[in-house]
């Protein structure tokens, strides 16, 4: 056990070089990624381009959706309270659910594979995923549970567990926050 868990981290610490590496090698050769050519726009045309862009984004209508909610400053509060336990609660799951998919990279990379580990790898990263959506069903259920008849009626069918995900998306120069942080 101790032996594989030193494996591990033996590749991790090699993956973590060879990408700070590769990185600082690229940064040198100061190239850019893609070759893009500046076209000339008028003052306001940006900013039209990019709000017209953005009206179907995803994150500008969860926004409007938690909006459209009206949540008390309690609401709001409660289900800060009940997402950060919940981020708590699935790190541990999170960084094993990592680990896992190590692993399986390092058993494919052995001379000979065995697929009775990978499948037993696969399944572990099943159980972990499992309990992770398990774990989000319940907080969805709790911070539905705070909500009124009202906002309830609102929500949609199933359990959009992307609704209350705690992110933001800072977009461009003018620093435009577009989030669905409570």
């Amino acid at each position: 056990m101790k032996k594989k868990l030193v494996i591990l981290t033996l590749i991790v610490a090699i993956t973590v070089v060879f990408l700070s590496l590769t990185q600082s090698i690229y940064a040198q050769e100061n190239k850019p990624l893609i070759k893009q050519k500046m076209l000339p726009y008028k003052t306001g045309e940006s900013k039209e381009m990019m709000d017209k862009g953005l009206k179907g984004c995803p994150y500008r209508k969860m926004g409007e959706f938690i909006k459209s909610l009206n949540l008390s400053e309690e609401q709001v509060t409660e289900i800060k309270r009940v997402l950060s336990d919940f981020h708590k609660d699935t790190l541990e799951l999170r960084n094993s659910l990592q680990i896992k998919e190590l692993e399986v990279k390092a058993l494919l990379l052995q001379p000979l594979t065995e697929m009775t580990k990978i499948k037993a790898k696969y399944e572990e990263i099943a159980g972990l995923q499992l309990e992770i959506r398990v774990k989000t069903i319940e907080k969805y259920l709790e911070i539905k549970g705070l909500l009124t008849s009202e906002q309830q009626d609102k929500l949609p069918l199933g359990v959009p567990s992307q609704i209350f995900s705690y992110q933001k998306m800072v977009m461009g120069r003018d620093k435009m926050m577009m989030g669905y942080c409570w």
